[in-house]
């Protein structure tokens, strides 16, 4: 009895891990709300014929083009929307599971806000500051969902390092938190502030990262910081 529960325990530790773990490195799992429409491509060029075949400049014609559309596919896939290297703007609203949500608003330099919110809150460690973010989040699910639980925030420095996890990383009690929002059923909406400590010098040209909590699926995305 006792192994049998060992190994039960292990396997559910293992399944946990790799919910935690999965999601690309750098790419999105999320999908945008309002995308913008595609655009319809217009205009295209007579094939110059001749007895049925193609001329040598009409081939090379359409060999440059497809080769420039396999660039712009290969170049459009590298820098794809929600990506770190073609992060969301502030306010964009996408899908994550069974919410929809956005970044509303950014406060790079939080420290005043935060320390004013409880007398009891230590300054950030030297050479760091409180980055404070305001997520808006609608459950659209059959049951309920916790917003605190159901998502994972950081941020990702200029340099690479990901912030939001070490103890340096916390800002201490935070105004209007995420955290004190409760179990939302469908239909309902909740907002409030995520707060994270980042080196100072990584703070231009990071990104804000979002993925789900407890999930098999490569769910992730990232959020400019202004």
């Amino acid at each position: 009895m006792r192994t049998k529960t060992v190994t039960i325990m292990t396997l559910a530790i293992g399944l946990l891990a790799a919910a935690c773990g999965g999601g690309p490195a750098s790419g999105s799992g999320a999908s945008v709300v309002d995308d913008e429409p595609e655009v319809e491509a217009t205009g295209t060029a007579d094939d110059e014929v001749i007895d049925g075949a193609e001329t040598d400049e009409a081939a090379e014609d359409t060999e440059h083009a497809t080769t420039d559309d396999e660039a712009a596919d290969e170049e459009s896939a590298e820098a794809a929307l929600g990506t770190r290297d073609n992060p969301l703007p502030v306010g964009t609203r996408i899908e994550m599971g069974d919410w929809t949500l956005a970044v509303t608003e950014v406060t790079l330099d939080a420290t005043e806000q935060v320390m004013a919110e409880n007398e009891f809150n230590d300054p950030p460690v030297e050479g760091r500051q409180f980055v404070l973010f305001t997520v808006d989040a609608a459950y659209e699910g059959e049951e309920s969902g916790t917003a605190w639980l159901d998502f994972s925030w950081a941020i990702v420095g200029s340099a690479g390092n990901t912030f939001g996890t070490a103890m340096d990383d916390y800002c201490g009690v935070i105004p209007n938190s995420l955290d004190d929002t409760g179990e939302t059923f469908p239909g309902g909406n909740v907002s409030g502030n995520v707060c994270v400590s980042v080196d100072a010098d990584q703070v231009d040209g990071a990104t804000i990262r979002i993925e789900e909590s407890f999930s098999f699926d490569d769910t992730r995305a990232f959020y400019a910081l202004s």
